[in-house]
């Protein structure tokens, strides 16, 4: 997996071991149903369109990244860009154009061994959440 900053086309790629952990939870349809006065129902649907959440968690052992990538993914994540993440799976290779979400903590980043990183090659458990466009 790969996330790429479209304004530039740099690149930070991602080891395989995260989950999109909100795929399935995601509807793509809105509705709301409200009762009228004589008791019938009001119900009001459309497409949603854009704003998936695509939250990347870590496996236990891995959805790890170098802390050297973690910085560059924060300064990243204040910009006002877009990028474009691409699944790189033998059974999935689908790309999204992404922004980073920062209404749910855009970057978690905690260090693998529980104690401060002593080198940029320092492994950190990472998390990642975007909205989809």
């Amino acid at each position: 997996m790969k996330l790429i900053r479209l304004a530039t086309s740099e690149t930070v790629s991602l080891e395989d071991g995260f989950l999109w952990s909100d795929e399935f939870e995601w509807k793509p349809k809105e509705q709301t149903m409200e009762r009228a006065i004589s008791g019938a129902a009001i119900i009001q649907e459309g497409i949603k369109v854009g704003a998936r959440p695509i939250t990347l968690t870590p496996d236990s052992n891995r959805g790890w990244a170098k802390l050297s990538d973690v910085r560059k993914l924060q300064e990243w994540s204040a910009l006002s860009e877009k990028f474009r993440l691409q699944f790189e799976w033998p059974h999935d290779n689908r790309q999204f154009d992404v922004i980073f979400n920062h209404q749910d903590t855009a970057l978690e980043a905690v260090s693998v061994w529980g104690s401060p990183a002593t080198s940029s090659d320092e492994m950190m458990r990472l998390t990642l959440r975007f909205w989809s466009e």
